[in-house]
């Protein structure tokens, strides 16, 4: 409309406006909400990613940064080769078209979401799900069997769970117990004890969200569960996922690849 506005100097920082302004009226930000939202640029299809890798423009009506966005490549079971290709070169994972390892990948996948995994939300898991693939994923600890004990006393007091956990780390075998509020609290808390003492680095990783999510409600109590994991740490944040029909085994799996994911960080950060 041909109008001169000073906000143009600053319209790349319009998405981290929105997301301050949501954390100050204590509000989850509206992930759909045009320009800003997380799904704003977000692309799932493999054809239409492959036309936004050719040219943006083909889906997009501005580029992403001018607002402060970002492009997202989203991984289901409607991938293609080339979401998992985007995805390998985001992750500095080497995997050319022709590479067998890409083929599993995408088998992998799609056996996975059958099952009611789901990795749009969970970019964490997928990464270490290439990586183990093509060969790049390291064993940081060995489960070799955990407990989770919730009793309750009283009519009136809390619950006390108590997880016991043992694992191999480093050759050793450690075993640990510790008490969280809540079952899967407890399982953390033991994880993170039997662990640190070899990877510092974990004291300062934090759990910032927990969800689950029922996927077959018809089956009552037995019902298939998704557990989505957020952490973060002092630089960055990331999200795994877990399925199962028990739910503290769900969230074994998400926090496994959780730490996991943690520790690779910190490796990769010395190595580089």
């Amino acid at each position: 409309m041909d109008c001169e506005l000073s906000m143009g100097e600053n319209i790349n920082r319009l998405s981290d406006v929105s997301r301050f302004v949501s954390e100050l009226a204590n509000l989850s930000p509206n992930r759909y909400q045009p320009f800003v939202g997380a799904a704003a640029f977000a692309h799932k299809g493999g054809i239409h990613v492959s036309a936004v890798k050719r040219n943006p423009l083909t889906y997009e009506h501005i580029e992403p940064e001018k607002v402060g966005n970002q492009r997202r490549i989203l991984i289901s079971d409607q991938a293609g080769r080339s979401n998992v290709l985007h995805k390998a070169k985001k992750f500095g994972i080497e995997i050319k078209p022709d590479d067998p390892a890409l083929a599993a990948i995408l088998k992998e996948l799609k056996d996975m979401e059958n099952q009611g995994f789901q990795f749009e939300g969970a970019e964490a898991s997928f990464e270490l799900l290439m990586r183990r693939a093509v060969g790049g994923r390291k064993r940081y600890f060995d489960l070799h069997g955990f407990r989770v004990i919730s009793q309750k006393d009283e009519r009136g007091a809390p619950p006390l769970d108590e997880a016991t956990i043992r694992i191999e780390v480093g050759g050793e075998t450690v075993h640990t117990a510790a008490l969280g509020e809540g079952p899967v609290n407890a399982l953390d808390n033991g994880l993170r004890k039997a662990l640190t003492p070899a990877y510092p680095g974990l004291a300062e990783m934090r759990l910032d969200d927990y969800k689950v999510r029922v996927l077959a409600s018809d089956h009552g109590t037995g019902a298939r569960v998704r557990v989505l994991i957020e952490s973060s740490d002092n630089s960055s944040s990331w999200s795994t996922v877990g399925v199962s029909n028990d739910i503290i085994e769900a969230s074994w799996q998400a926090l496994v690849d959780s730490i996991t994911y943690k520790l690779m960080k910190d490796d990769q950060r010395v190595d580089g």
